[in-house]
């Protein structure tokens, strides 16, 4: 007789108390499950939109207590001891519009608590279905090695269902985990939870941030990403008091403090032109690394580097394309704030969601990741940083420039001769930044879209640093002159007064125009060149006086 197949006790082990390393996660497969539930409810037209679903999740310390509820599908009252006791048997992986895979998930709450609860109602019906695990028992049974009961045994030993009504047009599911065991304090620190469900959860973004960076950016770049972004998967999530948690990302880059100047979105395709993910990385100046704290309050950053998604759940944390796996150098992923959205049906998660299962399609978007990041992404920070000292460079010789007059007749002899040197370095300097930052403008790299609209952040700033000086450029600076070295020191007169003592020769209207082509010749004459039109201009008025 052929042997009958049996699966151990201890299979229950894995699912229930080893599968997850870090206790928070259960947080991010009850969300999937519920996320599922609420998108089957609006395909069946219980809810109208995935805006209509909302998650509750309920944090009672005193009480040692989590319930998470969601306003989803729910489970028939038929069906639901079955579906509830079952394990590893799920209809979801033929659905690819659906993030949960295996059917598993939902016994993950048990290795933290002493009493498992699921609940839950159809609409239509008037039956509730509860279902209680009794982890206690579980863990006693697995315990006893004389004790031979496969894992059915053991389920059907340690649950009991009920029934009991409810009203008709109630539709939920319900998850409560009782007696959180005390070392897993961190399940009930809200703040901590808050800011996990900010980085992992299918939430929305920040309003601001959609409406100034998303919005504006998508537009840019085409109808594809706009149809992408408006398919992606959110849903209302609320803890406690905190009543629609949003991801945390800003206009400012938390930590650096960096201005997001716009959005850089990008599709990577496969070799047989296939879409395997889209995403977006902020643009900014890339000043320095983003640290893991920020500075100003010592809070944890929630939004360094690129953040891998799935249904627009996180897969694995902030530090999955940290390494030298994806760049070439380690610490380039620290540079960047964004999102990459898996959307090919074959890339999946791996059990605990830390990792992608190794399908071909996930190890070519592997693959297709890291020649972007490499290709384009390595070259955008570090081409800021090489044309970020520049900038600095021209900015301090542009100070100079315009604070520094060396033929000022308060000043000495000697001091004007060493302010004249500086001036001259810092004519010098200028030009030589400005020469440089001009390389990197003109560079092949510079046609990469991300590198370009890093450059054109700092051409925007180079442009504004030299309109600025040339609004506080003094005018010509004065000088000392006469016949002979006894002569008495008399200030030369500037620009203006030379005019203004003109204006008997060509009237007060000559001499206002004479004003206004010399102010729009100073908007627009470089820096580098304000010494040659300054002569130019005294040249000019010099014929004036002697015609």
């Amino acid at each position: 007789m052929a042997h009958k197949t049996e699966i151990g006790k201890d299979i229950l082990e894995m699912l229930m108390f080893s599968l997850y390393p870090e206790a928070e996660t259960i947080y991010r497969e009850y969300l999937q499950n519920a996320t599922d539930s609420i998108r089957e409810a609006c395909d069946t037209g219980v809810l109208d939109s995935m805006e209509d679903g909302h998650i509750s999740i309920r944090i009672n310390p005193s009480q040692h207590s989590v319930v998470i509820q969601d306003n989803g599908i729910g489970i028939s009252a038929e069906s639901a001891e079955r579906t509830l006791k079952d394990v590893a048997k799920t209809t979801k992986k033929k659905k690819d519009y659906l993030a949960g895979y295996y059917g598993i998930g939902r016994l993950v709450g048990a290795g933290y608590c002493r009493r498992l609860i699921f609940e839950t109602s159809a609409k239509g019906e008037s039956l509730e279905s509860k279902i209680v695990f009794d982890v206690d028992k579980i863990r006693a049974i697995l315990e006893d090695e004389d004790n031979d009961m496969g894992a059915s045994e053991v389920i059907d030993a340690v649950t009991a269902f009920s029934q009991r009504p409810v009203n008709e047009e109630d539709h939920f599911f319900r998850v409560s985990l009782n007696d959180i065991l005390a070392d897993y304090p961190e399940l009930l620190d809200e703040t901590a939870i808050r800011d996990y469900l900010k980085q992992v959860a299918p939430i929305d973004y920040l309003a601001e941030f959609k409406n100034s960076l998303i919005k504006p950016s998508i537009s840019e770049n085409g109808e594809d990403y706009l149809l992408r972004y408006n398919s992606m998967s959110r849903v209302k999530v609320s803890l406690n008091d905190y009543v629609d948690i949003r991801k945390p990302y800003g206009l400012r880059i938390d930590g650096t403090g960096d201005q997001i100047y716009g959005l850089r979105f990008f599709t990577i395709i496969s070799d047989k032109r296939e879409s395997l993910a889209w995403g977006w990385y902020a643009i900014t100046e890339f000043s320095t690394q983003i640290p893991d704290r920020d500075p100003n309050n010592n809070s944890f950053v929630l939004t360094r580097g690129m953040r891998l998604r799935i249904h627009n759940i996180q897969i694995g944390n902030q530090n999955f394309f940290d390494g030298t796996e994806y760049f070439k150098q380690a610490r380039s992923n620290k540079y960047f704030n964004g999102e990459i959205h898996i959307i090919h049906p074959r890339i999946k998660p791996t059990t605990d969601r830390s990792d992608l299962a190794p399908t071909a399609e996930a190890l070519e978007f592997k693959e297709k990741i890291r020649a972007f990041f490499n290709y384009e992404m390595q070259d955008v920070y570090q081409t800021a940083n090489k044309v970020k000292k520049q900038l600095e460079k021209y900015q301090s010789a542009t100070n100079i420039l315009t604070t520094s007059h060396p033929t000022d007749p308060s000043i000495s002899g000697h001091s004007a001769s060493s302010m004249a040197q500086d001036v001259s370095k810092a004519y010098e300097d200028q030009s030589k930044a400005s020469e440089e930052i001009r390389k990197q403008l003109d560079a092949p790299r510079a046609q990469k879209p991300g590198v370009k609209a890093m450059l054109n952040v700092y051409q925007q700033k180079m442009n504004q640093i030299r309109e600025e000086a040339e609004a506080n450029m003094l005018e010509e600076p004065s000088a000392l002159y006469g016949s002979g070295k006894n002569d008495m020191l008399v200030p030369k007169p500037t620009a203006t007064e030379e005019m203004e003592a003109m204006a008997c020769k060509y009237g007060s209207e000559g001499i206002g125009m004479l004003k206004k082509v010399f102010t729009l010749i100073d908007r627009h004459t470089p820096t580098r060149s304000k010494e040659i039109v300054s002569s130019i201009k005294s040249a000019v008025l010099n014929d004036l006086k002697n015609e």
